[in-house]
């Protein structure tokens, strides 16, 4: 509830900081509406009216200029707003309590009047006309009756610690934002980056781009997808293609493995990279085998299963960060251009390993030799894995 509300005014167009400080505006505006209430029954216990009256209009006014900032949705006039009914309020305030010089402990809340960014000139002006005034009619309005000594203890207490929690609680509630919408970019981040790489890029490094003796690269592919994908609605195949590929997210995480895309309807991971790993050859397998076992009772349209033609290689690879406003970690190399060969090359429900993987995990399954004519290499003996002849590892380590 209170989300929804500090949410007046916010725009889903909004710069991050610009949506920090339109919540923060809008937070001030409710703790002085509070402030206000709470003084304006606290006078009214005092026989106060006049300056009770004060707080219940100043409490009108901040209404209406929250109704204003929820249909314009902008910033400035509403931090104008602000400070002007403030200013005025304080400056009204001075009447009843016989002068500046009799209440100048009232002015200790100018202290909240916006200061910060474009605003801070015109406010500060407008603070330093209003003392200047109150000090050139203080002779005019000391004839106002004076409260007890007892009274007057209260109210200076009152402007001492009021106006002191009202400023430590919005120094909190600034902070809380801060770091809460820094908490929402690093997580947008982690979803295209390794973490890693990540902290690395917050860190400074401009360059990113590390070399790997040894990754496996595993391609998948939707088989039949396109004649799918042409006669099914568009929401459909987004659907379709969302449930399989999420449920390869989820493998990728249990398995270890760094997703670095998805090309169509093509899914690609690599072991190995960023961090690198001794068994990424025996881990990419496992992944293989389990996303081969996800898909299996799942279904593209009704009576037609999905399956999936994965191919994977090992191999040295470069892995680095491109783009500099839309970031992208990508890998590149013989291992992965060779993967892509294998998953082009494969049979439809079946894994085909190139040698280079195949010797790292032969003694792991039984795997069914196979010649192929590979483009732009040739001949090539490759490895077939038949995922029904056998079960992935559920535990990972």
């Amino acid at each position: 509830m209170l989300a929804r509300v500090l949410e007046i005014g916010s725009d889903p167009a909004d710069e991050p900081d610009l949506r920090i400080r339109k919540r923060t505006a809008v937070a001030t505006v409710f703790v002085f509406m509070a402030v206000a209430v709470a003084i304006g029954v606290t006078d009214i216990a005092l026989a106060r009216l006049v300056p009770a009256a004060l707080a219940f209009i100043q409490i009108l006014a901040f209404t209406t200029s929250l109704l204003m900032f929820r249909r314009t949705r902008r910033l400035g006039p509403l931090v104008a707003a602000m400070a002007a009914i403030g200013m005025a309020i304080l400056f009204l305030g001075l009447i009843p309590a016989g002068g500046f010089a009799q209440s100048s402990g009232d002015l200790v809340w100018i202290l909240l009047v916006p200061l910060g960014g474009h605003a801070a000139a015109p406010a500060f002006g407008s603070v330093v006309v209003m003392v200047l005034a109150a000090v050139a009619l203080d002779p005019y309005m000391r004839g106002a009756p004076q409260p007890s000594e007892e009274v007057k203890l209260v109210l200076s207490a009152i402007n001492l610690l009021v106006p002191t929690a009202v400023a430590l609680g919005l120094v909190l509630f600034i902070d809380g934002e801060r770091v809460r919408a820094k908490a929402e970019s690093d997580a947008l981040l982690l979803n295209v980056l390794p973490r890693s790489i990540a902290e690395r890029l917050k860190q400074g490094e401009r360059v990113i781009a590390d070399y790997y003796d040894e990754v496996t690269v595993l391609f998948a592919d939707v088989v039949e997808f396109t004649p799918f994908a042409a006669r099914e609605t568009p929401a459909r195949v987004v659907d379709v293609l969302n449930e399989i590929f999420s449920r390869f997210d989820t493998l990728a995480e249990r398995y270890g493995l760094e997703k670095i895309k998805t090309i169509g309807d093509a899914y690609l991971v690599v072991a190995g990279a960023p961090e690198p790993r001794q068994d990424h050859a025996a881990a990419t397998l496992d992944m293989a085998l389990a996303m081969h076992a996800t898909v299996g009772s799942a279904e593209m349209s009704a009576g037609v299963p999905i399956r999936l033609r994965t191919g994977v290689a090992s191999g040295p690879a470069v892995a680095g960060v491109i783009g500099h406003r839309k970031f992208s970690y990508d890998i590149w190399g013989d291992a992965v251009n060779l993967a892509s060969r294998m998953e082009s090359t494969g049979v439809p429900g079946s894994i085909q390993l190139a040698e280079s993987t195949w010797r790292l995990c032969r003694d792991r399954y039984s795997f069914t030799p196979r010649d192929v004519e590979v483009k732009g290499i040739g001949a090539m003996r490759t490895y077939l894995l038949d995922p029904s002849s056998v079960s992935p590892r559920d535990d990972p380590d």
